[in-house]
């Protein structure tokens, strides 16, 4: 049996080196969930559909709650989302200013989210905190979000005039061209 303290201060005095794999895999892994996230872009099993009845717990900014009829002849671009959501929460500015910009043209935004119960304290306090966003937002929306097909948020459905959609997303790239164009249509 070999009694040198020579491998036992070789070992000791190299730093480990378990740290530097652990941080290597999650970096690997942010960069994947980033690729994902950019790559999922239109999801054309969701084109085509008519806007479903909204069904949903309650309404928040909304004295007289959406219906698909009430919508049919408008041009409504839905944002599925929800507070939790990194992303739903990081575009909301940018879909706040989106909206204002085109509201006057025509264009209507319903929000809805899963979230009910306990989580909607937090619903109603970041839809207060969010300065321009003022449109309704369905909460308890599952039902909905699963006629309409939602897996994922944020998913974005924009729906013409028919009440058909004509653009999904997972993000605001690529929405602008799809409302000018579904405005413009008659």
């Amino acid at each position: 049996m070999d009694d040198s303290p020579s491998a036992d201060v070789d070992s000791a005095s190299q730093p480990s080196s378990t740290p530097w794999p652990l941080w290597l895999l999650l970096v690997v892994a942010v960069v994947i969930l980033i690729f994902v996230r950019s790559r999922r872009g239109s999801d054309d099993r969701l084109l085509g559909r008519p806007l479903p009845p909204l069904e949903v717990a309650g309404w928040l900014n909304a004295p007289t709650p959406p219906t698909a009829a009430s919508l049919r002849g408008q041009v409504v671009l839905v944002d599925c989302w929800a507070t939790w959501c990194f992303y739903c929460v990081e575009e909301m500015p940018e879909l706040v200013e989106f909206y204002h910009r085109y509201h006057d043209q025509g264009l209507v935004l319903i929000g809805l989210t899963q979230e009910v119960g306990d989580e909607l304290p937090q619903v109603r306090s970041y839809v207060a905190s969010v300065d321009g966003l003022d449109w309704p937002i369905g909460y308890g929306a599952m039902i909905a979000l699963d006629m309409m097909g939602i897996e994922a948020v944020p998913t974005y459905v924009l729906y013409d005039r028919s009440g058909k959609s004509v653009w999904v997303g997972a993000s605001l790239r690529g929405l602008e061209d799809a409302v000018v164009k579904a405005l413009a249509a008659d």
